[in-house]
C-alpha cells in the first residue's frame, strides 16, 4: 500500500513537474503576476530603512536595567547579555493585554545593543499561521508580526556587518484553512523567505494539508531544481527535490541543519491524505545525524515542528545538537533559551502569528558563547518597500483569480433567507439606519478599498471582505447568496450592515413595503426571525470582533462601552 501511494504521488508531481519544465513554465505561481524584483534584494539591504530605534545607546541611555550590559536579572526578563533565563510567567495573560497589541516596552526595543564580533547571528522565526502582515483593523501601531516589518528588522541587522543567517520553524498558514488562498499565501510566503535570503525553513503541520502539488512549488527554485529551502529528515514530498539536511558555511565554520515534524502532528497529516511519506521522528533522526556526523560540522542546529515536549525528548536524545529551534507552544516565546536537561542544547520557541524574532548570537567567548534576545515585531519597525509590494502582488492575484478561482462558491443562509440591504432596512428603521451611517460599520467596506495605513486595496480579499461587507460568513470565510459580490454588481451590500446582525431580510422588507402578501402571522413571524436579543448580540459581534482585529473588544465591560455607541432599537 505504500509502494503504491508513493507510485500514484510520483505519477501526479512527475507529470505536473515534466509539463511545467517542458514549456520552459516557472512552477512559482506568483510568477502569474510577475515575480518580485530579484535585484530587490542587494538593493534593500543596500539603502536605509526606516526602523525607529538606536542602534548603540550608551549603559545611561539604554535605561530599561533589564537590558543594560551588566543587568540583573529580574523576574526571568530578558537582557541582551544571553544568560540562560526563562520567562517565568506569559505576560500578556497576567496583565489582561492579548497577545496580538504591543506593549509601550515592545515599541522601543534596544536591539543586541551589547554585542560585540559574533561571528553568526540566526536570526529566527516561525509559526507564522497565515499572518503575512498584522490585520489593521485595530490600528497597526498597535499590533505585531508581518513580513515587512520581519524583513525591515534583518535588514537593519545585516547592516551591522554581521553574518546573519535567517532560519524558519514552518507553519506558514492557518490552521483549519485550506483552500486556494491558502495555497497562493504558502506560495508568497516562499517568496518572501528567498527573497530574505533565508538559509531553511520546514514543513508545519498545516502546510503538509494543503497537498503535495502546492508544497512541491516553492521547493524549486527559477531553474526548475530544488532550492533546498525546505529541509525535513522525516517528510517527503517528491524524492528528487527532498533535503534531509544541509551544510552550510559561517565564517569558516561549517553549520550543520536539518528539522523533523513531530509524531504527534504526523498523525494529523497521515488521517488527512496518504499521498505524503512521513516517518517516525526518532529513526529517521537517527539516519540524518549519522550523515551529519560526516560531514564533520562544527555547530549542529535541529529545527522542530512539533509539540515542546516531543522536542525536548528528541533534544535528549540526540544531544550533539547544539540549538534547538521549536513551533512547539501557543503564546510568546520565552525570553531566554531552555536548556535542555542532560544536553548542552539550548531551545530556542518562534511564538505564534510570526509575532517575533529571535537573535541567536555565536561568540568566541568561552564564558559567554552565545547571546539571545527575544524581539517584538512591532510598530517600531516601517514596512520593507519590497515587501509591501510583494503583497501588493498577492492581492493582484487575488483579484486575477476571483472568487471563483479560490473555489469559494456562495452558500445559502442557514436561515434560507435573502438579502436586500441596509438601505431598504432604512425605509422604515429610519433611526436606526441613521444611527448605522454614523458608525464605522458603515464605513467597513471603504476601510478595504482604501486602507487608511496601507497602500494595496484588500476588497478582493475573502479574509477581509469576510467582515468588511454584508453577506458573508465571517468564520467558515465564504459568501452567501444574494450577499456581497463586488463594488461594482451590489453596491447595496457595501458596509457592515444591518443583516450581518439580525439575518437577511428580504421577505421581511417586502411584506412590510406590500411587495409580498402576508397575513398579521406572517408578518409577525418574519419580524420575529429579525430580531437579535441583546443578550444574543455579543456572540454575533465576536465573529467579527475577535483578539487579532478586535482586542478590545474582550475586555471586561467592553460590550457595554461599544453598544451605548451603536445602540438602535426596532422601528421608529
Amino acid at each position: 500500500m505504500a509502494h503504491q501511494r508513493k507510485k500514484s504521488r510520483k505519477r501526479t508531481s512527475g507529470v505536473l513537474l515534466a509539463f511545467s519544465l517542458a514549456c520552459g513554465v516557472s512552477l512559482a505561481i506568483p510568477n502569474l503576476l510577475g515575480e518580485p524584483p530579484q535585484s530587490s534584494t542587494k538593493s534593500a539591504q543596500s539603502s536605509k530603512v526606516k526602523i525607529r530605534f538606536q542602534d548603540v545607546p550608551s549603559a545611561d541611555e539604554t535605561g530599561n536595567p533589564e537590558q543594560q550590559s551588566s543587568p540583573k536579572l529580574k523576574e526571568g526578563k530578558f537582557t541582551d547579555a544571553g544568560k540562560a533565563t526563562l520567562a517565568t510567567k506569559d505576560d500578556s495573560s497576567a496583565s489582561g493585554r492579548p497577545l496580538t497589541v504591543a506593549t509601550d516596552d515592545e515599541k522601543k526595543q534596544k536591539i543586541a545593543t551589547d554585542w560585540k564580533d559574533p561571528w553568526a547571528v540566526f536570526f529566527i522565526t516561525g509559526k507564522q499561521s497565515g499572518y503575512i502582515e498584522p490585520c489593521g483593523c485595530t490600528g497597526l501601531e498597535n499590533q505585531k508580526g508581518g513580513l515587512s516589518r520581519r524583513d525591515s528588522l534583518l535588514t537593519s541587522v545585516r547592516q551591522r556587518g554581521w553574518s546573519v543567517v535567517p532560519i524558519d520553524g514552518g507553519n506558514q498558514v492557518k490552521e483549519n484553512r485550506k483552500g486556494r488562498q491558502s495555497e497562493i499565501k504558502y506560495e508568497w510566503s516562499a517568496t518572501a523567505m528567498k527573497m530574505m535570503e533565508y538559509q531553511a525553513t520546514t514543513f508545519g503541520v498545516d502546510d503538509l494539508l494543503l497537498g503535495i502539488d502546492s508544497l512541491l512549488l516553492p521547493m524549486l527554485d527559477d531553474g526548475g531544481d530544488k532550492s533546498g529551502l525546505f529541509v525535513s529528515a522525516n517528510v517527503s514530498v517528491e524524492p528528487p527535490f527532498d533535503v534531509k539536511y544541509k551544510t552550510f558555511q559561517v565564517n569558516g565554520r561549517k553549520i550543520g541543519l536539518t528539522a523533523f515534524l513531530g509524531d504527534d502532528y504526523a498523525k494529523r497529516v497521515r488521517n488527512a491524505t496518504d499521498r505524503l511519506v512521513i516517518d517516525p521522528a526518532v529513526p529517521a533522526l537517527k539516519k540524518v545525524t549519522a550523515e551529519l556526523a560526516n560531514e564533520k560540522c562544527d555547530y549542529l542546529i535541529l529545527i522542530a515542528h512539533s509539540t515542546l515536549e516531543e522536542a525536548r525528548g528528541v533534544a535528549k536524545a540526540f544531544p550533539e545538537f547544539s540549538l534547538l529551534i521549536t513551533s512547539g507552544g501557543d503564546g510568546e516565546p520565552t525570553y531566554r533559551p531552555e536548556l535542555i536537561e542532560g544536553t548542552k542544547t539550548q531551545m530556542v520557541q518562534v511564538g505564534i502569528k510570526g509575532m517575533y524574532v529571535g537573535l541567536f548570537g555565536l561568540f568566541d567567548d568561552p564564558e559567554q558563547p552565545f547571546r539571545y534576545q527575544r524581539i517584538a515585531l512591532s510598530s517600531q519597525f516601517d514596512d520593507s518597500p519590497r515587501m509591501t509590494e510583494l503583497f501588493g502582488r498577492y492581492q493582484d492575484q487575488l483579484k486575477a483569480i476571483s472568487y471563483q478561482g479560490l473555489g469559494l462558491r456562495p452558500i445559502s443562509h442557514p436561515t434560507s433567507r435573502e438579502f436586500v440591504g441596509s438601505e431598504k432596512c432604512g425605509e422604515c428603521h429610519t433611526t436606526a439606519y441613521e444611527i448605522w451611517k454614523k458608525t464605522p460599520h458603515s464605513h467597513a467596506t471603504d476601510s478595504i478599498v482604501q486602507p487608511p495605513e496601507r497602500t494595496a486595496a484588500r476588497h478582493f480579499d475573502p479574509e477581509c471582505l469576510a467582515c468588511h461587507v454584508t453577506g458573508w460568513q465571517p468564520l467558515s470565510i465564504l459568501p452567501y447568496r444574494t450577499g456581497f459580490e463586488s463594488l461594482e454588481a451590489t453596491p447595496h451590500m457595501v458596509g457592515n450592515g444591518c443583516e450581518n446582525c439580525h439575518g437577511p431580510g428580504a421577505k421581511h422588507a417586502a411584506a412590510e413595503l406590500g411587495d409580498l402578501v402576508a397575513d398579521k402571522v406572517l408578518l409577525d413571524r418574519f419580524r420575529a426571525e429579525m430580531r437579535l436579543p441583546l443578550d444574543k448580540a455579543q456572540d454575533k459581534c465576536h465573529e467579527c470582533h475577535d483578539h487579532d482585529n478586535s482586542p478590545d473588544f474582550h475586555k471586561d465591560n467592553a460590550f457595554e462601552e461599544y453598544w451605548e455607541k451603536v445602540k438602535h432599537y426596532g422601528k421608529d
